[in-house]
């Protein structure tokens, strides 16, 4: 066999494993704030209804494994620390092992109760709307699920212009 045919095979190869991943993708866009993001139908599955703090639940074949999507309009215009810091606050047990905070986004994960937790934040530059990614997985199925947590972590969108957003739960009633 020639070089060029294994290359030219291991290249199409690739290629079909990409046409591959690409299928069972769906892009969910919230109607209560606009935030949009992909993720794979054939593992989550969003609960048509949206609670009363404007998230929406996907559940999961995989045991444990769920999703959430969050979001609406900053009328307070907190930052997006405060903004971690509220959700963090939120979810106790966890153990942080990674943290990235930038202008506009930040996301943590680690662990919580026996599963890795995933959170990412966006705000607009205006600092009108934000978005909320949360994600938890079983630790057995990190290997599967790291690859596409980061894709749909990649794909969490901020509404588009126009997209009037609901404001976003008043988290001070709990403090």
């Amino acid at each position: 066999m020639s070089l060029n045919r294994l290359v030219l095979g291991v290249l199409l190869l690739g290629l079909s494993g990409q046409a591959h991943a690409a299928t069972g993708w769906e892009t969910f866009v919230s109607q209560y704030s606009g935030c949009s993001v992909e993720y794979p139908s054939y593992i989550f599955t969003p609960i048509q209804q949206t609670g009363a703090d404007g998230a929406t639940r996907f559940t999961s074949g995989l045991a444990e494994a769920a999703m959430v999507i969050a979001g609406g309009a900053n009328e307070k215009r907190v930052s997006i620390a405060d903004i971690v810091r509220i959700y963090l606050e939120q979810v106790e047990g966890e153990s942080i092992t990674y943290r990235r905070q930038e202008q506009g986004w930040a996301v943590y994960s680690g662990y919580r109760g026996g599963l890795i937790y995933y959170l990412k934040a966006t705000l607009s530059k205006d600092r009108q709307q934000a978005c909320v990614l949360e994600l938890r997985y079983p630790v057995a199925n990190k290997l599967e699920l790291d690859v596409i947590v980061s894709r749909i972590s990649k794909s969490l969108r901020l509404p588009q212009s126009g997209v009037a957003a609901r404001e976003l739960p008043d988290t001070d009633r709990d403090q």
